[in-house]
């Protein structure tokens, strides 16, 4: 049986749970990699995020900035059930939605699950390149319309 999902705008008493969700999976996938876990997690504005909802209870989130898929995380528990899948495409609408034919994201190299998720998904590597601050090589990925 497949678990009803629902993607909207957080609310307001749910941006405490939005940033529990990064912190667990930044923990989770980056643990370790250039520290121990709890790693520091960027001060986003998640209100401005959409979040994925099972129940009552946040189990991902995808935020966009410009032209930049900037975040999405899913907790593992929900992964391969078509949540990351739906929260991409919300954020790939609200970018197509601001005018912008090429879209963006960066992701660790190391990182192949996102990786391959993202080329499932029509997502293609543009090219490889250090972290400005951390010891890692990043992939940034585009996206050049919605038919590709």
């Amino acid at each position: 049986m497949m678990t009803e999902v629902l993607i909207r705008s957080p609310k307001a008493d749910e941006l405490e749970s939005v940033r529990a969700v990064v912190q667990t999976v930044v923990d989770e996938i980056y643990g370790g990699l250039w520290a121990a876990p709890p790693l520091p997690v960027d001060e986003e504005d998640w209100s401005l995020a959409f979040v994925a909802i099972i129940g009552t209870r946040v189990v991902g989130v995808v935020l966009t900035h410009d032209e930049w898929i900037s975040d999405l995380w899913v907790l593992r528990e929900n992964r391969r059930q078509g949540v990351g899948r739906m929260l991409l495409a919300r954020g790939e609408a609200e970018i197509y939605g601001r005018g912008f034919g090429t879209l963006r994201l960066r992701v660790v190299s190391s990182n192949s699950s996102a990786i391959g998720f993202y080329i499932r998904n029509g997502w293609k590597v543009n090219r490889e390149f250090p972290h400005e601050k951390l010891p890692v090589t990043m992939i940034e990925m585009t996206r050049n319309s919605r038919s590709s």
